[in-house]
């Protein structure tokens, strides 16, 4: 029997307002290469992927301006109001060629540190299994609950046991059909999933966890940026 197909799917919709940069972060210079690039660059040097479809912003000018939007891996198709919407467009887009057991790959565009071997590590975890798994790193940190009533500073409510406690990442990997029917299912239903896990953790199904390295982070504000261009320097 041969074996399921690997799909790639990118969101890349957002238009980063916490950066507050002059375009989307995804198009800002990291080291002397846009982090949309950095990201799209590993996943096709894994040559694991039939097809890297990014969903982007239907406005967006910039994407097709990079040089890595001319591969014929990548496909570009508009993305949706949210990550869910915007990974349902991508899926979407394979209808017809993928099979419901074969794979997907979710990747956030503005995780440019993820390795090949990072990528690898999770394709071989999933292999001949039905279960899906993240990337995701252990949290060393002491980490609290807190609340706010709004006039004042937010009070701790419990300490979280840290020993059972990981901060996800992306690449995510789970069965075309099993993700199909997680996203529309909790789009229909007004869930908020902010990753693919937490929406086939809605359907009851399993997810594990491949420990990576807390080099993978995303790039969210300035900060971010500063430590990724750090990371960098010692590769």
């Amino acid at each position: 029997m041969s074996q399921p197909t690997i799909w790639a799917v990118v969101p890349a919709a957002g238009i980063g307002t916490r950066f507050a940069a002059d375009c989307p972060k995804q198009y800002l210079s990291l080291a002397g290469q846009s982090i949309a690039e950095r990201s799209l660059n590993t996943l096709t040097a894994s040559n694991l992927f039939a097809a890297i479809v990014v969903a982007v912003n239907p406005t967006d000018d910039y994407f097709d301006q990079l040089p890595i939007a001319s591969q014929p891996l990548i496909e570009r198709v508009d993305g949706g109001n949210s990550r869910a919407e915007s990974v349902l467009k991508g899926l979407k887009a394979l209808s017809g060629r993928a099979d419901k057991n074969d794979w997907v790959m979710v990747h956030d565009i503005a995780r440019p540190l993820v390795t090949v071997e990072s990528l690898l590590r999770l394709s071989s975890a999933v292999a001949d299994t039905d279960v899906a798994a993240i990337l995701a790193a252990p949290i060393y940190d002491t980490v609290k609950q807190a609340s706010s009533d709004g006039e004042r500073l937010p009070v701790i409510k419990a300490t979280l046991d840290r020993q059972q406690l990981w901060a996800a990442q992306t690449p995510q990997m789970v069965r075309y059909g099993l993700l199909c029917e997680a996203l529309s299912d909790a789009l229909a239903a007004n869930n908020t999933v902010t990753d693919e896990a937490s929406a086939v953790e809605y359907l009851g199904a399993d997810v594990m966890v491949v420990e990576n390295t807390q080099q993978n982070i995303k790039i969210t504000t300035p900060d971010d940026l500063q430590m990724a261009a750090f990371f960098l320097s010692l590769r």
